[in-house]
């Protein structure tokens, strides 16, 4: 009971961390599946294989070696050279993620509650600060609550969506969109990478408090099975209400306004949920990069990397999303193969 109760949480852990304002706002999901048409259903079923496989093998060199961070595996696999130049590519892509999820709270609550774009983001970072102060069991407690809550809405809307207009509008609307196309297989490599690479900054960490492979490798495949049935969920959604949906920034917004006040609101609170678990997950992984042997320091650092990640934010969370997404799935290619093919072989654990 108590090891399926811990598999739970790291499964949940696994998808509070990918799943983030890209994700939720129909924006991430778009972009690298639903335009590319009913294809996007097979696509997403490689997803699901590379994020079962991949996030167990990263939490199984956690549970190997005990490390904490990108930082320490870097050390022991490759050297000082190679680390330093790995640590740097980490860094930059953990912050800009950062950087899209505060954008994504400020964009939240300024189109959706009428707040302004600075005050949605400066509450989402405040709260965020505290929670990763409580260290990697924090991001337990709080994906456990969290992430059940986000995959129910998703599928509600997704099932709302065909009881209210059937399978045929989205599937006419995916055929429109196009056929046959190696760049929609691409496309998903990139995105399981992409995630999975920022993902490791909570991945090994895990592994090492865990250590139990059945347990890791049960967290992994339900994380897995949770994530590939929220695209489907979404990109569904997004092919029913195409094109209308993606004339907002935040396409689901669209969706919400169909299903209800109440579910307006429960979108809202979803997505601002989505964000907070990624950012959480991210910021500590980022933070565990650079901390140091005091607590203090470490709260100061923490303070200082959220501060510099809200004046980026200014510049918007769509063109963060667009450009930045796509850029690091590309780097994350590179860094996933170095990870999990290394030159020195791993001990026995």
């Amino acid at each position: 009971m108590r090891q399926g109760w811990l598999s739970f949480q790291v499964g949940c852990a696994y998808i509070g961390t990918v799943v983030g304002a890209g994700f939720a706002s129909g924006q991430e999901v778009f972009q690298f599946f639903a335009r590319y048409g009913n294809w996007a259903y097979l696509t997403v079923a490689l997803t699901f294989v590379l994020f079962a496989w991949l996030g167990y093998r990263l939490m199984e060199l956690g549970a190997k070696w005990g490390v904490r961070s990108y930082h320490e595996l870097n050390q022991r696999l490759f050297g000082p050279g190679w680390t330093t130049l790995l640590d740097a590519l980490v860094l930059t892509m953990l912050f800009g993620v950062t950087v899209a999820m505060i954008a994504g709270s400020g964009a939240l609550f300024r189109e959706r509650l009428g707040w302004s774009y600075q005050a949605g983001a400066l509450s989402t970072l405040s709260i965020t600060f505290v929670t990763v102060l409580w260290g990697i069991r924090g991001i337990l407690r709080a994906n456990t609550v969290i992430v059940p809550v986000m995959c129910g809405f998703v599928l509600f809307a997704a099932w709302h969506t065909w009881h209210l207009c059937g399978w045929r509008t989205a599937w006419t609307s995916g055929a429109a969109l196009g056929g046959f196309d190696l760049r929609a297989w691409l496309s998903a490599v990139l995105y399981a990478a992409f995630n999975i690479g920022l993902s490791a900054g909570v991945l090994l960490p895990l592994g090492a408090d865990v250590r139990d492979r059945t347990t890791l490798r049960q967290g992994a495949i339900l994380g897995a099975v949770g994530l590939a049935a929220m695209l489907i969920a979404v990109t569904f959604t997004l092919h029913t209400y195409y094109p209308h949906a993606l004339g907002y920034d935040l396409p689901m917004a669209y969706v919400a306004e169909h299903l209800g006040p109440a579910m307006q609101w429960g979108y809202v609170f979803v997505l601002w949920a989505e964000v907070y678990s990624t950012l959480v997950g991210d910021l500590y992984a980022l933070t565990a990069q650079l901390e140091t042997q005091s607590r203090w320091r470490n709260i100061a650092l923490t303070a200082v990397v959220l501060l510099l990640a809200y004046s980026v934010s200014q510049v918007g969370f769509s063109a963060v999303v667009r450009y930045a997404y796509t850029l690091f799935g590309w780097l994350s290619v590179g860094l996933i193969l170095a990870l999990l093919w290394p030159r020195q072989k791993l001990p026995r654990g």
